[in-house]
């Protein structure tokens, strides 16, 4: 079971951020990971879309023998962790609470923000989580509708990006939190330029880090850490995987690896 893959999914390329960071904290691990950019934005989708979404992909990522699935994706980890926690057999891990573990413990104010996708904000999923735990801390919360097709077409510090995240980090600025919450992954390639405008006081947490935190202490729980001297990585797409790959090889700084298509009708 050791040698087995982990499993990521994503509706497209912001799971690459988790998978950039196990890689460095876990390069023994076999990597599995789907980009479901054909049906994206998944911001925009109801739940039962992304529940659906969710478990085709989980199904199709088990039959690549997975030990593990990480649902590197905020919308998708708040519109369907829990029951696919319930029906699936193997450990699912979603990005939402290690994220907020670590906000939490990092805020001085007790004043966090939350930038996320149309779902992820509506849903509550971020604010919900962090009151369970800490129900003095105020949270303020905006969704950011065009930083995943900023990040999909590569624009990470382009200056229409600048302008973008300017308008959309202007009330989190306002209300002066000290802690800002990517909660969306594909937002973490996008932290300079958050950085920059909300200033190097305020602490960014990127789920990412803290997601491949959280992965790397399951699996030594579960004594199924990999074991090989280097990983082994297929990458898989609804969508185009010339389009994908382009930008991807970019973000995993890789030029070894090929993206394979999938058809939807594969995942019914």
């Amino acid at each position: 079971m050791k040698e087995q893959p982990v499993g990521f999914l994503d509706s497209g390329l912001g799971g690459l951020s988790v998978v950039k960071e196990v890689k460095k904290l876990l390069p023994r691990e076999n990597i599995e990971y789907f980009a479901d950019n054909q049906r994206q934005p998944y911001g925009e989708k109801n739940q039962s879309e992304l529940i659906k979404f969710t478990f085709q992909i989980i199904s199709f990522l088990l039959k690549k023998k997975i030990k593990i699935c990480v649902i590197a994706c905020n919308t998708a980890t708040a519109a369907s962790l829990k029951k696919a926690r319930e029906y699936f057999s193997i450990p699912i891990i979603g990005v939402i609470q290690p994220a907020v573990q670590d906000a939490i413990k990092k805020t001085l104010n007790k004043k966090i923000g939350i930038i996320a996708t149309e779902f992820t904000t509506k849903n509550g999923a971020y604010p919900k989580e962090i009151k369970k735990v800490a129900p003095e801390i105020k949270v303020f919360s905006n969704f950011c509708p065009k930083f995943v097709s900023i990040v999909e077409a590569g624009k990470f510090t382009a200056p229409e990006t600048y302008e973008i995240a300017r308008e959309y980090l202007k009330p989190l600025k306002e209300a002066q939190i000290d802690t800002l919450i990517l909660g969306c992954t594909h937002y973490s390639f996008l932290k300079k330029v958050i950085s920059e405008i909300m200033g190097s006081e305020i602490i960014l947490i990127d789920p990412a880090v803290s997601t491949s935190l959280i992965l790397k202490k399951i699996l030594s729980q579960k004594g199924i850490s990999g074991e090989e001297e280097k990983g082994e990585e297929n990458y898989y797409t609804t969508g185009s995987p010339e389009k994908v790959e382009r930008i991807a090889k970019i973000i995993l700084n890789n030029d070894f690896f090929k993206i394979q298509k999938v058809q939807l009708e594969e995942l019914n």
